[in-house]
């Protein structure tokens, strides 16, 4: 079951009936705007044991009683939050409920209870280490404060890996944390199933060819998105300029052919990859672009610090695990303002 999606949405009362008088519902989607609302229980109220729940802009406050009185997680392998409170969903609901999950992802951008961030992050670390085995795991997080053994804990499972951090490169003057290389060679060599993984990769943070050259290691990772940061820099006495000084023309579009470029030579064993994508100055298909006046003045002109670029495998080419040939196309994704 799939829920409508609409703005603070008062339609609750009746999806709340519609799933108390149907009692084998495996999914539920439900999807809100904005801080979002949440379900209200009454009296002996018990939701069907879902096996895939999503919920986005969902006010997730309830405690632990409620959450023990009135939902069901003993069938639950899919777990999505977008933009739900986590710590108020990890304070209220135990581990131990959550310990035959196949697929856990777990996002929240919003202002929730920002000052929390940190036990989040521990709180989300612990309840992986307690998870049996999952075969997706996509969290944003404080990775400084995730020790990769929480991932590794599923390296005879994991196919589909996003780890990513709450800095982001919407700001290009903060510094976004990157695994180290060291820890990202040791999970090549560990995640022997993976074929799909999303990082952060902030060049002043990491030495980028070994960090490239780590993530070419991983033996059946054919799909991969990296965020980066972009080299543009604005000054409002002479636009936009590259971090050497030197004045730009389309810097972001050459650093990240440069970055594909190694990936593809770099690629010495495993599966050819099938599709690579470089996120860059966090670009979003739907985005509110840097906001300051000399980007304003940039943007207007067409120059934007948010691009994303895609190379990926012509369709039917290198479908083998050993095929090496087969063309591979570079395009740029075109996503919209909001505001």
């Amino acid at each position: 079951m799939k829920s409508p999606t609409a703005p603070l949405t008062t339609r609750l009362d009746s999806i709340k009936r519609l799933l108390l008088e149907t009692h084998q519902i495996d999914t539920f989607h439900y999807s809100d705007r904005g801080q979002g609302t949440q379900l209200c229980f009454e009296g002996n109220e018990r939701l069907p044991a879902f096996k895939d729940l999503l919920l986005r802009s969902y006010d997730w406050n309830h405690d632990a009683e409620v959450v023990r009185k009135h939902w069901d997680f003993s069938r639950l392998r899919h777990l999505t939050l977008i933009n739900v409170p986590l710590f108020n969903f990890l304070s209220s609901v135990r581990n131990a409920e959550l310990h035959q999950l196949r697929t856990l992802h777990c996002e929240d951008f919003t202002t929730h209870l920002r000052d929390r961030r940190e036990e989040v992050s521990v709180g989300l670390y612990m309840l992986t280490r307690q998870i049996h085995s999952l075969h997706t795991l996509k969290i944003t997080c404080h990775t400084e404060l995730f020790p990769i053994d929480g991932i590794l804990h599923h390296a005879d499972s994991l196919r589909n890996l996003s780890f990513r951090d709450y800095v982001g490169f919407d700001d290009e003057t903060r510094r976004c944390p990157t695994m180290r290389v060291e820890d990202l060679a040791y999970l090549s060599a560990r995640l022997v199933h993976l074929h799909t993984a999303e990082l952060d990769m902030d060049v002043q943070q990491c030495e980028p060819s070994s960090f490239l050259r780590a993530l070419c290691a991983f033996p059946r990772l054919d799909t991969l998105v990296l965020h980066t940061q972009t080299v543009l820099r604005v000054r409002d006495d002479d636009g936009v300029h590259r971090r050497d000084g030197s004045a730009a023309t389309d810097e972001d579009y050459e650093a990240a052919a440069r970055l594909l470029s190694a990936l593809v030579r770099g690629r010495r064993c495993g599966r050819p990859w099938r599709r690579v994508t470089v996120n860059v100055g966090g670009w979003k298909p739907a985005m509110v672009r840097r906001v300051g006046a000399a980007w304003r003045e940039w943007n207007r002109r067409g120059v934007y610090a948010e691009r994303c670029f895609v190379l990926e495998r012509a369709d039917g080419a290198g479908d083998g695990d050993d095929d090496e040939g087969g063309s591979m196309r570079l395009r740029e994704e075109v996503g919209s303002t909001v505001g």
